[in-house]
């Protein structure tokens, strides 16, 4: 592992946080929901079990933070490169399914058109969680009959003397299962403070979870700050737990960090980031089994070690360039493979090896990546001659891996357009400037099965 000093494990959150020096009033939780619900074991097969199990976690989250959120991803607001990347994921599973005659068909629903009976007559509720187009209805009731469960626990640990937390859900529908058929999923921000939720609800929706995650330690960081004519409840705050297992987080929230050193002066910087990478159990009758434990990232540690290796000890870049520079390496691992894009031949470490020389002999890469976070639709042609850049300085590292492909060594030092075009999309969106409409122009096509 790179920079091992910006990483620790941690069986739990508790240690997680008390490690940091942070007692319960003084720490936040943001939680990858999907995450959270894919991860009830498969042997959970009724919704009782299923909400068991996750009532359980979010009880050991809500005692270990004075706020606990709760982000879902909402599918009608996904960005389009988003969404046109499931639908072809949807139509490759299904190309493999087997297909039976009706009267041996399973009775279990297949889209959105249910209500609570039928979940309670489902054989394995795991089948509506693998059918995206069942799903969310059943995350909302799920998420409802949480929200039951820990506001009568918040509530009698308030009436015991002990401070009860509080627990919200960002894009679940109130209405659970109960929403009307035929009717329009409305997710919202709502849970066991009313006054919590309208803090934090959001103007502009936004479609997937880890953006939500950033953008909710963008708000947490604005209330900690507060003003002089209004201090925050959130003026003790200073440690953020950001769950999921979603490895983009890692690019958003290094790039969140930057942002932060720019907007923010250091000796006002209130709040501190811990991302927090769930890992399973690993079980193989071995002496090295272990339980399910926390891989934690220090993201201002990261970003600062991160920074040393970019421009070394000598030099001293602006706030803004450390920015772009940081920018150039997420955009780096973008092209290792993500959701949006992927190059083929690249590796994370080819991008660690060769951007500090990139940034010494090519220095116009740093401020044509700027363009990043302009917001402006026409900026984007700055960003693809930096993004060749990159995969150009990597592509001489691949003849040192044994069997390399030729083909990718060729194809990393003249970069296919569509590649190009894509990673330069991803740039911009990981900067949270996410452009919409004729996303043709960003390489993004609609296939057969849109």
């Amino acid at each position: 592992m790179r920079f091992p000093q910006a990483f620790r494990e941690f069986d739990n959150l508790v240690d997680a946080r008390n490690a940091s020096m942070a007692s319960r009033e003084q720490c936040v939780a943001f939680i990858d929901g999907n995450v959270l619900l894919h991860s009830v074991p498969q042997n959970a097969h009724t919704i009782d079990a299923y909400v068991a199990i996750v009532t359980n976690n979010l009880k050991k989250a809500i005692a270990t933070s004075f706020v606990t959120i709760v982000v879902f991803d909402e599918p009608a607001c996904l960005t389009e490169a988003k969404a046109q990347e499931q639908k072809k994921r949807d139509a490759a599973r299904q190309s493999v399914a087997v297909n039976c005659s009706s009267d041996l068909a399973d009775p279990t629903p297949t889209d959105d058109d249910y209500q609570k009976q039928h979940i309670a007559s489902t054989a394995n509720v795991h089948t509506l969680v693998h059918n995206r187009r069942t799903r969310l209805r059943f995350f909302d009731e799920v998420a409802m009959r949480v929200l039951s469960n820990l506001q009568s626990l918040i509530d009698r640990w308030q009436a015991s003397g002990f401070e009860g937390g509080n627990i919200l859900f960002d894009g679940i529908d109130p209405r659970g299962a109960d929403r009307p058929l035929k009717s329009a999923r409305e997710p919202q921000m709502f849970g066991s403070c009313e006054k919590l939720a309208t803090t934090f609800k959001r103007s502009i929706s936004i479609g997937e979870g880890d953006l939500k995650l950033a953008d909710l330690g963008r708000r947490t960081r604005e209330l900690c700050l507060g003003s002089e004519e209004e201090p925050s409840p959130f003026h003790q705050v200073k440690l953020c737990l950001c769950t999921t297992i979603d490895t983009d987080s890692f690019a958003i929230e290094l790039l969140e960090e930057a942002k932060k050193c720019k907007e923010i002066p250091k000796a006002k910087r209130p709040l501190h980031t811990l991302l927090c990478m769930k890992e399973r159990a690993a079980k193989r009758g071995r002496d090295d089994d272990r339980e399910p434990f926390f891989l934690c990232c220090d993201v201002s540690l990261l970003q600062a070690l991160l920074q040393q290796h970019l421009w070394g000890i000598s030099r001293s870049p602006s706030l803004d360039d450390r920015h772009a520079a940081m920018t150039l390496l997420c955009t780096g691992w973008a092209l290792c493979g993500c959701d949006f894009v992927e190059a083929k031949g690249m590796r994370s470490d080819f991008v660690f090896e060769s951007l500090p020389e990139l940034l010494k002999t090519e220095t116009d890469v740093v401020d044509a990546i700027k363009s990043a976070w302009s917001g402006k639709r026409e900026d984007v042609d700055n960003l693809y001659g930096p993004i060749r850049k990159i995969a150009q300085a990597c592509a001489p590292l691949t003849l040192d891996v044994p069997r390399a492909n030729p083909e990718h060594t060729a194809a990393l030092r003249d970069l296919d357009d569509m590649i190009v075009r894509r990673a330069a999309w991803v740039s911009c969106y990981w900067n949270s400037c996410e452009f919409k409409g004729s996303m043709e122009d960003f390489g993004f096509f609609r296939s057969e099965c849109d």
